[in-house]
């Protein structure tokens, strides 16, 4: 079957322009251009599918949901991203909305897509910041961002306490009897999540009076972490005994990394990761990480979105979870801790699993 892009090629305009016509929007484009696409779509025995339809009635059950990708990526190789986008999409099909799902970082293309779509709502995922307030189709549609720290005033936000987590990291560490740590950020220098777990974990090493050590900090842009920075850290005389790592995934793939340079976890270097997802049980040895409530957060999310779209004069809102922590067998503890890292951290906040 002909696809939209493909009308557009052949009638020689946008997709939106397109869109527009499919929508009920003629009204934006000159009667020739909408007596041409349509001749195309009948031409080609265009169907439009469910969305296409819910999308020219008045009112719209649909919700789009952009998730920030840069150019040919394909984020559902992302464990988290695609187990958060689908908790996503079952909330919105219990609440009677569909999702229209996006990957992009272009903002033009966001804002052009936006305006063109007759949606109800949208759900913003990911680092978006530097070129938000550019995005002019946001000034109607009832918006929620999420694992992102917006610096529009009056955005509704859900995400996690960053902060507090990272901190609940350095703290449970060192009560393992660590003291020299490192991290791994995904994209320290992109992601405020990233930069913002980092923050805390300075905060809470230094509750313990561990300092973190610059030359242990690595950030990984890359798909698949490469065991060569490892290899240069744990060459040093000091070198770290932990790693905190802002990811389930990256924990996971440094472990990996240790294998490849004949490192064995736990026994020669510790590793901690972040978010409690399926993989976290599916490494030997189990990964110790910290959780957090992923269905939870996508209920939030759509909650607070359909909120807005009912009532279009609510406050701005903004919710942070918590995280706990799952022990499991990817930390080790080296020496008894000593009674100040003992009261470093509530063992109610504890969650152990066999």
């Amino acid at each position: 079957m002909i696809t939209l892009k493909e009308i557009a090629q052949e009638a020689g305009v946008s997709m939106t322009t397109v869109s527009n016509v499919l929508n009920g929007n003629s009204g934006r484009v000159s009667a020739d251009t909408a007596e041409r696409i349509q001749a195309i779509m009948k031409k080609s025995g265009y169907v439009p599918n469910q969305a296409a339809r819910s999308l020219a009635q008045r009112e719209s059950h649909i919700i789009a949901v952009i998730v920030q990708a840069s150019p040919g990526e394909n984020i559902f190789r992302n464990p988290y991203t695609a187990e958060y986008v689908g908790a996503l999409t079952l909330e919105l099909q219990q609440n009677g909305y569909y999702p229209l799902i996006r990957f992009s970082d272009n903002y033009k293309e966001i804002d052009a897509d936006l305006r063109g779509w007759n949606v109800a709502g949208v759900i913003f995922s990911g680092a978006y910041n530097r070129h938000l307030h550019t995005l002019r189709s946001l000034t109607d549609i009832p918006t929620v961002f999420t694992d992102c720290y917006v610096r529009i005033p009056g955005a509704n936000h859900v995400g996690m306490d960053d902060d507090a987590g990272g901190q609940l990291a350095g703290e449970y560490l060192i009560r393992m009897g660590h003291r020299r740590i490192g991290f791994l950020g995904n994209n320290v220098d992109e992601s405020d999540v990233d930069r913002h777990r980092l923050e805390g974990f300075r905060a809470g090493l230094a509750e313990g009076g561990v300092e973190l050590d610059d030359d242990f900090i690595l950030r990984n842009r890359e798909a698949l972490f490469p065991p060569e920075p490892l290899r240069k850290i744990m060459a040093l005389p000091d070198r770290p005994t932990a790693f905190f790592c802002t990811s389930d995934l990256a924990a996971v793939q440094m472990m990996q990394a240790f294998s490849q340079l004949g490192f064995r976890v736990p026994d020669d270097v510790s590793v901690l990761g972040f978010d409690d997802l399926p993989l976290a049980t599916q490494v030997q040895p189990a990964l110790t990480t910290l959780a957090q409530d992923i269905s939870q957060k996508a209920h939030l999310v759509v909650d607070m979105l359909l909120r807005h779209i009912r009532q279009r004069a609510l406050a701005p809102e903004r919710t942070l979870l918590g995280t706990w922590l799952v022990e499991r067998q990817s930390v080790r503890r080296l020496e008894p801790a000593g009674k100040q890292a003992d009261q470093l951290l509530n063992p109610h906040e504890t969650a152990i699993e066999s």
